[in-house]
C-alpha cells in the first residue's frame, strides 16, 4: 500500500529544501528525497567550495602586497591538500547544519533516489509513496564536449576540479563563463600558468561588455591568457600524463601545454528516473508561469528547469512553487543579481548596455564612475573597477553592473531599487556612507543624472 504524503520532493539543493521547508510553514506533510549530500549543487559541487577555494586563493594572493603595507613576510609554496581540506570541511559543516534545519522544521530526509512508477506514485528505496503534490528540484551536471570527455585526470569537468589531488603548472580552461573565471581567478594566483579558451568574442559573453572587457585586462595583468573566437579541436594526451591541448584561433591551430584541461561550457538537466512530463529539446523540464509540470500534480522549480541557474533564484523558485502548489498566489518573477567573484568581483541586476540599446535605442541616461576615485578602493589597492547605471529618459532603472571590491555584496541594494521600481532621481537622494565602496553607486547615479561630484 502506497504511504500517503501531501508533498514530496524530489531533489535536496535550493529549490528543494526552500519548498519542503515552505511546505512545513503551511502545515503540509513532507518528504524530500535526496540520493547525495542535501544542499544540491550550490552546497556541495558548486557555490560554497568554489568561493572556499577563492578565499584561500585571495589569502594567498594577498601576501605578496603585505610589502606595501609595511609587513614583510615570507611564505612557501601553497600546499593544496590543505586548501582541498579546508574547503571540504566547510563544505561538511553546512550540510551538517542543513540536515540539522530540516529535521528540525519537520521534514523527512530519505538518503534514496526516486523513481516515478506512474504520474503519481514513486518509489524511492523500499518505499512506495502517492504523494499529494510533488516537487522535483533535481538540478544540473557538468556538461561535457564530444571531443573532450571528462576522464578525471587530464580533461575535468568543474566537480573533478574541486578535489585536484596536485597543483597544476599549467591549466587549459575551455570556456569563459563564470565557471571558468572564477577557476581561473584561484589557479593564478598560486602562480599557475592559466589560459582561458572561449569560442565568444569576449569572456562572461552573457554580461555587460564593459565588465568583460575590464576582468580582461585585469586577468592579463594577471599573466592569465585569454584566447577569445577560439575554439579547442581536442586535447593530445602524452606519456608523462600531462596534455597538448589543439586550439583553433585567428585562422591557425596553436598548440598548448597543459598539465590539466577544465571543461567548462555549462551544464546539462539531471531528470528523476521514469519522469513523466514534458521537456523541451535540451531536457530542461518545461513549467508554465506557476512551476506546473505537463501533469497537474507535479511541479518543477530550480536549475532544471532551465533559464538563469543561480542558487538565490532556486531559493525563490522553490518557495513559490509550492505555494502555487498548495493554492496560493505568490510572485513569480523577479530582478535577478548576478555574481562573479572573481578578482575583481563582478556583480550586475536587469539588463546590460547592449540589451538597453537593442530596446530604448540611444533614448538612455547612462553614468559611469571609477573607483580610481573611490578612497576605500585606493586605500585596498583594488581600483581598477568601475559602476555603470543605465536607466531610460524618464528615470526608471534598467541595469546597474559593478566589477570591484565588495561588488557581490553592494548589488543588494541595487537589486533592491530594480524590484521595487525607486527611479534615479530618488536613488540620488539616498546618502551613502563614505568612504565606501558602495558609494560609487550613489556617484554613477549621479553621473547619470549629469549630476556627477567627483568624476569629470
Amino acid at each position: 500500500m502506497p504511504k500517503q504524503v501531501d508533498l514530496l520532493v524530489i531533489g535536496g539543493g535550493p529549490a528543494g529544501y526552500c519548498g519542503a521547508i515552505r511546505a512545513r510553514q503551511l502545515g503540509k506533510s513532507v518528504v524530500l528525497a535526496e540520493r547525495d549530500a542535501v544542499g544540491g549543487t550550490c552546497l556541495n559541487r558548486g557555490c560554497i567550495p568554489t568561493k572556499a577555494l577563492l578565499e584561500s586563493a585571495h589569502l594567498y594572493d594577498n601576501l605578496s602586497r603585505m610589502a606595501e603595507h609595511g609587513v614583510e613576510v615570507s611564505y612557501s609554496a601553497p600546499d593544496l591538500s590543505q586548501v582541498v581540506s579546508r574547503k571540504n570541511g566547510v563544505v561538511q559543516r553546512l550540510v551538517q547544519g542543513l540536515a540539522y534545519l530540516l529535521k528540525q522544521k519537520g521534514v523527512e530526509v530519505l538518503p534514496s533516489e526516486a523513481e516515478f512508477l506512474s504520474p503519481s506514485t514513486v518509489r524511492i528505496g523500499d518505499e512506495v509513496y502517492e504523494p499529494e503534490r510533488i516537487l522535483v528540484a533535481t538540478g544540473t551536471a557538468p556538461a561535457d564536449l564530444p571531443n573532450l570527455v571528462c576522464d578525471g585526470k587530464l580533461i575535468l569537468n568543474s566537480d573533478q576540479m574541486l578535489d585536484l589531488a596536485r597543483m597544476p603548472r599549467t591549466l587549459v580552461i575551455v570556456g569563459g563563463g563564470v565557471i571558468g573565471c572564477e577557476f581561473a581567478t584561484v589557479f593564478s594566483a598560486y602562480g599557475v600558468q592559466v589560459t582561458i579558451v572561449e569560442i565568444a568574442d569576449t569572456i562572461l559573453p552573457m554580461e555587460d561588455k564593459d565588465l568583460s572587457k575590464t576582468l580582461m585586462r585585469e586577468f592579463r595583468k594577471n599573466k592569465v591568457k585569454v584566447l577569445t573566437s577560439a575554439q579547442v579541436r581536442g586535447v593530445e594526451p602524452q606519456a608523462d600524463g600531462t596534455g597538448i591541448v589543439k586550439v583553433e584561433y585567428k585562422g591557425r591551430v596553436e598548440e598548448l601545454a597543459a598539465d590539466c584541461v577544465l571543461v567548462s561550457v555549462g551544464r546539462k538537466p539531471v531528470l528523476p528516473k521514469g519522469f513523466p512530463g514534458d521537456v523541451d529539446k535540451r531536457g530542461y523540464i518545461t513549467v508554465n508561469t506557476r512551476f506546473q509540470t505537463s501533469v497537474p500534480e507535479i511541479y518543477a522549480a530550480g536549475d532544471v528547469i532551465g533559464g538563469v541557474q543561480l542558487a538565490h533564484l532556486a531559493f525563490e523558485e522553490g518557495m513559490a512553487a509550492i505555494e502555487f502548489a498548495f493554492g496560493g498566489s505568490p510572485k513569480s518573477k523577479w530582478e535577478v543579481p548576478r555574481c562573479v567573484y572573481t578578482q575583481p568581483e563582478i556583480a550586475a541586476v536587469g539588463m546590460t548596455e547592449e540589451q538597453a540599446r537593442a530596446v530604448y535605442g540611444d533614448e538612455l541616461q547612462i553614468g559611469q564612475y571609477t573607483l580610481k576615485g573611490n578612497g576605500r578602493a585606493v586605500i585596498s589597492g583594488l581600483d581598477s573597477g568601475f559602476c555603470k547605471i543605465i536607466a531610460d529618459r524618464s528615470g526608471r532603472v534598467l541595469g546597474v553592473h559593478m566589477i570591484g571590491p565588495q561588488a557581490t555584496e553592494i548589488i543588494a541594494g541595487a537589486t533592491t531599487v530594480l524590484e521595487h521600481h525607486i527611479a534615479l532621481h530618488d536613488w540620488a537622494e539616498t546618502i551613502h556612507p563614505h568612504p565606501t565602496v558602495a558609494e560609487s553607486v550613489r556617484e554613477a547615479v549621479l553621473a547619470a543624472l549629469g549630476r556627477g561630484l567627483h568624476s569629470v
